[in-house]
């Protein structure tokens, strides 16, 4: 039972830390299917390089927090290693999603170029 809840609070606070919201997700795909300019491409291009900043501050942040945890474990009791991997992970998905990011401003660059 205390699994199934830790499970579910993990779950939960991992969608709201990361800020991600469906609808946002779909606005990007129609931006995409309507991208037909160079500037088009280009607007694409600079909104996922700003994704891929917040990203790699979001990152930094978790970084930041399992410093903290590694200095001072002691303050963290029997939760301390729930708390470690926890932000082992959030700091995992946010640094593949600054790259992901960082991939697709890549290629709507190139798309730019070509138009």
């Amino acid at each position: 039972m205390k699994t199934k809840l830790l499970t579910a609070i993990l779950v939960t606070s991992a969608l709201f830390a990361s800020n991600v919201s469906f609808a946002e997700l779909g606005k990007m795909d129609k931006a995409e299917a309507q991208a037909k300019t160079k500037f088009d491409h280009i607007g694409l291009a600079e909104m996922y390089e700003r994704e891929a900043h917040e990203m790699n501050a979001k990152a930094q942040k978790q970084k930041e927090l399992l410093k903290e945890y590694r200095e001072h474990s002691e303050y963290y009791g029997r939760h301390g290693q729930d708390f470690e991997s926890h932000h082992e992970a959030l700091l995992r998905e946010y640094e593949k999603a600054a790259d992901r990011n960082k991939e697709m401003a890549i290629v709507h660059r190139k798309i730019a170029e070509k138009n």
